[in-house]
């Protein structure tokens, strides 16, 4: 970590590696630190007195939290979404100064997204239905509970940003990647688009009625850290590299300094700068991954990091101090390592990927993430970490498609092109047969979500060159799980992989239902019961095309959960039923079908 660092101990003494922490803040009012962690099961919102060491729950854990935003109010401390039915239709409920919680708003069909302040105790929020086009935006008095609906837009509205209680900034998605930003005001209730153009936005935070600081390329190749002001329409950089993107940033609200976290390595690089962009690095010792981080005070900030064998972990950093030398590396033990390591792909073009356990490990398994447009970090996974200690190497790619290296790169999978990422995968099961030794039967693939649906690809386009293969709420065929999505959705998303009318001969072409009869390995099915996002009859699907092939198969069905596994008891579940599968402890004849907890499956973002 950074020289001038000390622990913050977060978590309970039981070192279970399946404890998450994400989301810190520091409230400066009550002098504690504020997180969300797993550690009772569901997440929770838990505090941490930092003179005492006192560590406490402060929301029930049914409630499965998702995110919080602490408000300046008499009554309310904070206000903080839910999703207690793991749908992603998250819930609004107030945290009263006196440690009281209760509902703002409840729709169990809904997605509501807060505007983050509340103004004499009136605050906005933005709602949808899932299976409705229309977003509404909503003014709700909290103390008498009244709600008025201000305006109801045919345009998919998501970031919510009050700058004044005349003026919220809000981004509408116009793409699968690329949002705008646009300007409501609440008095005339009209809606207008900045031009500034449209592009990828991150995180935004406001500095003033009019300016805003926010990440994002604007169209751009790379995703920098700027400001915009709303009167003038008017970008200025701050921070910007042309082979680095900004991540995450956190704002010092008084002294107005900046700690910027950039990809690097697929892992990150802390940047300190300021507003007028006057910079200084401080190089985390990598690999580590940034999960989450703050600013405690004027000269100490909290960092949550992580790598492959580290669990998450809080430091409190002394930012006045003079820098020293590096501290030791954090993340690799004498027996387990994980390294940055490229190959050349069947067009010339460079992939990176992390390998994950020893040269020596029995057998490999490549790992595709979800997204497409997410990427691969060296964060801490505990399901990727029992393979690697159970001699299972994890070799974990950016297949084209990727975020992380950018904007052209992401756009090499659209349409027509998903066969490129799938050769992609190919040359990399080459490259990891020769250069590691693993024979052909030791190498196996899996993948989350699109990860999930890469692999179904990989075993139906490429059955022989696979001995094994786990599918985690992958789709089955493109073109259902289109068909499920809401009209909005489906817009946003036809970009990314086309549309569901138009590309129907292509969905029916690649998809692997279709080629189930193909495969040669035997498949394991995880899916979470409660999934809005790829349907559960995307897996009941393809398990019930494994049966009448007579292909062996498990389908197993994760209690509880939704499109991703935020139990303690959900991850373990999957890593011991993964962990079993791959190394044939529990050797298991083809599965019955079976039926999620649902058998219907809710519409949902994808």
């Amino acid at each position: 970590m950074f020289p001038h660092a000390t622990p913050l101990e977060l978590k309970d003494a039981s070192g279970s590696r399946h404890t998450r922490l994400t989301s810190v803040a520091w409230d400066a009012q009550a002098r504690e630190v504020l997180y969300l962690s797993n550690e009772a099961g569901p997440t929770g919102l838990w505090r941490h007195d930092t003179a005492t060491g006192d560590r406490s729950s402060l929301t029930d854990p049914h409630l499965n939290l998702t995110r919080f935003w602490l408000v300046e109010d008499p009554t309310v401390r904070l206000v903080f979404a839910c999703d207690p039915d793991c749908t992603e239709h998250e819930q609004l409920f107030f945290l009263t100064h006196e440690g009281v919680q209760y509902p703002w708003i409840e729709a169990a069909d809904s997605y509501h997204y807060f505007c983050g302040r509340l103004f004499d105790g009136v605050g906005y929020y933005v709602s949808n239905t899932a299976s409705d086009t229309r977003h509404r935006i909503i003014r709700a008095d909290t103390s008498s509970g009244e709600t008025r609906e201000l305006a109801s837009i045919d345009a998919a509205l998501t970031t919510v940003l009050a700058l004044s209680p005349e003026r919220l900034l809000l981004t509408e998605e116009r793409t699968n990647i690329d949002r705008r930003f646009c300007v409501f005001d609440t008095t005339t209730r009209a809606l207008m688009p900045i031009a500034v153009g449209y592009g990828r936005i991150g995180k935004v935070r406001g500095l003033s009625e009019n300016t805003v600081l926010f990440s994002g390329d604007l169209g751009g190749e790379r995703m920098g850290l700027h400001t915009l002001n709303l009167d003038r329409e008017e970008v200025v950089t701050i921070l910007g590299r042309s082979d680095q993107d900004v991540q995450d940033f956190s704002l010092h609200p008084e002294t107005g300094r900046l700690s910027t976290i950039l990809s690097k390595d697929c892992a990150s690089e802390v940047v300190m700068t300021t507003l007028s962009g006057e910079e200084v690095s401080d190089l985390l010792p990598a690999p580590v991954h940034v999960d989450a981080m703050c600013f405690k005070g004027n000269g100490e900030l909290i960092i949550v990091t992580s790598s492959p064998f580290n669990p998450p972990a809080a430091h409190v950093h002394r930012l006045a101090e003079e820098p020293g030398a590096p501290a030791a590396p954090y993340g690799e033990t004498e027996d387990q390592q994980d390294t940055l390591e490229r190959f050349t792909s069947f067009d010339g073009r460079e992939i990176e990927f992390v390998f994950i356990g020893r040269p020596d490990n029995r057998q490999a398994v490549i790992y595709l993430h979800g997204g497409p447009e997410s990427m691969f970090e060296r964060s801490h996974s505990p399901i990727l970490e029992d393979l690697a200690d159970s001699g299972v190497a994890v070799v974990a790619p950016n297949i084209r498609g990727s975020e992380g290296y950018g904007r052209r790169f992401i756009e090499l999978d659209d349409g027509a092109k998903r066969t490129d990422a799938l050769a992609d995968i190919i040359a990399l099961r080459e490259y990891v047969r020769v250069r590691y030794g693993f024979g052909d039967d030791k190498i196996g693939i899996m993948g989350h979500s699109y990860g999930g649906f890469m692999t179904l690809m990989a075993i139906t386009h490429h059955p022989d060159l696979w001995s094994f293969a786990v599918d985690i709420a992958g789709m089955s065929h493109l073109g259902t799980f289109l068909k499920t999505a809401p009209a909005w959705r489906r817009g946003l998303r036809a970009m990314e992989y086309g549309d569901a009318a138009t590309h129907a001969d292509f969905f029916d072409r690649i998809a692997p239902i279709n080629k189930a009869g193909d495969i040669r390995c035997p498949v394991l099915i995880l899916h979470g019961d409660s999934d809005t996002r790829v349907p559960t009859a995307e897996s009941s699907a393809m398990a019930k095309a494994l049966a009448a092939h007579g292909k062996p198969f498990q389908l197993r069905w994760i209690e509880g959960e939704g499109h991703f596994l935020t139990k303690r008891a959900s991850t373990e579940f999957a890593a011991n039923a993964i962990v079993d599968f791959i190394t044939g402890r529990h050797q298991t004849p083809a599965a019955t079908c079976g039926t999620p907890k649902q058998p219907f499956s809710k519409p949902g973002a994808t």
